[in-house]
């Protein structure tokens, strides 16, 4: 997973294409009052369906009417074109799968591969927070060459996300990084036209009510059993405020 993130900027590549930054990371993850629970994270790349859908059929008319082919008649082919960026980037989302199965503590390990919607992804179930712990060890050690020895707290009626592993903070280093290269793509670009890409981090305690978040960008629904934090990585007005990963919750 070295070239994670530089999968990811082809992903937000194609979303220029498809003249749309409608591109959506989501984190997803329940607690139980024994510390158990379930984990899920997606890569949501539906709104640059159609643009994908129509480049490949304009290429694939070009070759039956015997045109020539070259790089800007490529699209991205979502469904085993293993030399394409956005093929590959979606592959190594979902292939972490493969990196947790025979972690201790979990089970019903999945990859979410979903060409019809454009999400990819994985999941998992855990048998507590360490196990959990284990695998976001691996999962950040992988995609972003970081050693995150612990990212969730579950203890006393208290949870807490620490603020670290911020796919939007490490997706922007790369950018940096990237930058300083021929050809790189703006990063005033990217900032201007992806303003609304998101990072969405949603936790459920389903046997607990959520007294309150620390973060001041939560969100807790109406049952009190779910906290939502939102955070932008390319809305300047947003980052104007440094927002965090992090947070804590009391639950009773």
């Amino acid at each position: 997973m070295k070239h994670f993130t530089k999968l990811l900027l082809a992903a937000l590549y194609i979303s220029t294409l498809a003249l749309t930054g409608c591109f959506h990371i989501i984190e997803e993850a329940s607690f139980k009052s024994n510390g158990s629970g379930s984990y899920k994270m997606t890569l949501d790349l539906s709104s640059v369906k159609g643009m994908v859908d129509m480049l490949k059929s304009m290429s694939e008319e070009g070759k039956d009417q015997g045109g020539e082919k070259d790089a800007s008649d490529e699209a991205p082919d979502m469904g085993g074109a293993p030399d394409t960026d956005i093929s590959k980037m979606a592959s190594e989302m979902s292939q972490v799968a493969q990196s947790l199965k025979g972690i201790a503590g979990l089970t019903n390990v999945q990859e979410i591969y979903d060409t019809t919607t454009f999400t990819f992804g994985y999941a998992f179930d855990f048998t507590d927070v360490a196990a959990l712990n284990k695998a976001m060890k691996t999962i950040n050690k992988e995609k972003y060459e970081n050693d995150v020895e612990e990212v969730f707290r579950f203890k006393n009626g208290n949870f807490e996300r620490l603020d670290v592993g911020d796919i939007g903070a490490e997706m922007k280093k790369s950018m940096a990084k990237s930058e300083e290269t021929e050809g790189a793509p703006d990063m005033e670009m990217f900032k201007s036209f992806f303003g609304d890409m998101s990072y969405k981090q949603v936790y459920h305690f389903p046997d607990a009510t959520v007294k309150k978040s620390s973060n001041p960008l939560s969100q807790i629904s109406g049952d009190g059993r779910t906290v939502t934090i939102m955070l932008k990585p390319f809305d300047e007005e947003m980052m104007k405020d440094n927002p965090k990963v992090g947070t804590s919750v009391k639950l009773k």
